[in-house]
C-alpha cells in the first residue's frame, strides 16, 4: 500500500506587541486609558474661611497653585485634566495673579466666579492674546455652567457643572510644567512643613501609609466632601514678590515670572531648589541648588505654594505628630 507522508506543523507563536502609556503631561503617571484631546481646566477655588468648605472635587486636580489674596489668607487655582469630577467648587472670583499662572498650559479653560472691572479687563486681554478660554460666571455663554449652592448665605461661591461643559469644550491638551523623574540623591529627611501667613498656619505632614502629604489648615484637616484629607504626592513651596495688583488695589499679585529659590517636598525629603520663567508661556524650569541638576518631581500631583520670605519652616518629627494626634 502506498504510504503517505505527513509534513511536520511548525506553529509560530504571535507577535505579541506591548506599548508603553505615554506619561500625562501634568502627572508624569502613565495615562493607561489615553490621553484626553480636551484642554485642561484651571478653576479659581474657594479658600477663605469655613463657609468654602469642604472643598468639592480639589483631589481630583493633577495640579495646585495656592497664592495670597487679602485679609492674610490665601486662595486654590486647581488644574484638572487626567481626571474631572462631575462638579468643582467653591468657585470664587478671579485675581491678576491667577493669569500668569495658567498662561503656560497650551490655551487651557479658566473657570471663576467673576471679578472686579480691573482684573476682568486683564484676563480678556489674556484671552485675546490667545493664553486661555474664560469662563465668566457672570457671562453669557459660559455662565450656564455654574450653579450656586442656595442653602449657603453671603459670602459663598458657587459650583462647576463639568458634564455641560466637557460636552462644550473643544481646544488642544495641555503641555508639561514641570519634569517628573528620579528622586535625588542629595535630598534630606523631613517629617513636614509650615507655611504661616498673617492669617493662617497651613502644614504638609508626610504620611507613611498613604505615601503622600497630607494637608492641615489651622490645626485640622483639610478634608473633602467626601471626608478624606486632601494631600498631595508634591509640595513645592517657591519663593516669589507679591505687588499691589494694579487692577485691584486691595489684593496682592503674586510675581510668578522672572527666578527665585525654593523648597521641593517628595518622599518624606526636602530639597533646596531655584526656580526660573522667564515669561509666563514658559514652563517651570526647577534646579537643585548648589549644582544646577534639574529637580525633577515624583509622578503624581503636585500642589504650589507661593510664598514670601520668612514664611516657611520644616517641622520636627514631634511637631508632626502633635497634627496628627
Amino acid at each position: 500500500a502506498p504510504t503517505t507522508t505527513v509534513a511536520p506543523t511548525t506553529t509560530v507563536a504571535p507577535t505579541t506587541t506591548t506599548t508603553t502609556p505615554l506619561p500625562h503631561p501634568l502627572t508624569g503617571l502613565p495615562a493607561v486609558e489615553g490621553l484626553s484631546a480636551l484642554p485642561a481646566l484651571a478653576v479659581k477655588v474657594d479658600n477663605t474661611d469655613a463657609r468654602a468648605l469642604p472643598h468639592v472635587g480639589l483631589e481630583a486636580a493633577d495640579i495646585v497653585f495656592e497664592t495670597h489674596i487679602e485679609n492674610g489668607v490665601t486662595r486654590f487655582l486647581a488644574v484638572f485634566h487626567s481626571q474631572v469630577p462631575e462638579m468643582i467648587g467653591q468657585i470664587r472670583s478671579a485675581r491678576s495673579s491667577d493669569i500668569d499662572l495658567i498662561s503656560n498650559l497650551n490655551a487651557p479653560y479658566f473657570a471663576y466666579w467673576g471679578s472686579n472691572a480691573g482684573v476682568e479687563t486683564e484676563i480678556r486681554a489674556a484671552e485675546d492674546s490667545g493664553s486661555f478660554v474664560a469662563l465668566n460666571e457672570s457671562a453669557w455663554p459660559t455662565n450656564v455652567f455654574f450653579h450656586r449652592d442656595l442653602t449657603c448665605g453671603p459670602g459663598c461661591g458657587g459650583f462647576l457643572d463639568t458634564p455641560k461643559l466637557l460636552s462644550w469644550a473643544k481646544g488642544t491638551q495641555p503641555v508639561p510644567v514641570f519634569d517628573y523623574g528620579d528622586h535625588s540623591a542629595s535630598a534630606e529627611l523631613v517629617a513636614g512643613v509650615r507655611w504661616t501667613t498673617s492669617d493662617r498656619q497651613i502644614d504638609y505632614v508626610w504620611n507613611e501609609l498613604s505615601s503622600r502629604w497630607i494637608r492641615f489648615q489651622d490645626g485640622a484637616p483639610l478634608l473633602n466632601a467626601n471626608g478624606e484629607q486632601l494631600g498631595a504626592d508634591n509640595v513645592i513651596l517657591l519663593y516669589v514678590f507679591y505687588t499691589q495688583s494694579s487692577a485691584d488695589p486691595r489684593s496682592p499679585e503674586a510675581l510668578s515670572t522672572g527666578s527665585g529659590g525654593g523648597r521641593l517636598f517628595r518622599e518624606a525629603t526636602v530639597r533646596s531648589i531655584t526656580w526660573e520663567r522667564p515669561v509666563a508661556s514658559d514652563g517651570w524650569h526647577l534646579a537643585e541648588s548648589g549644582n544646577r541638576k534639574i529637580a525633577t518631581l515624583r509622578p503624581g500631583t503636585t500642589w504650589v505654594g507661593l510664598v514670601k520670605a520668612g514664611e516657611i519652616q520644616t517641622l520636627s518629627s514631634a511637631e508632626a505628630a502633635a497634627l496628627t494626634a
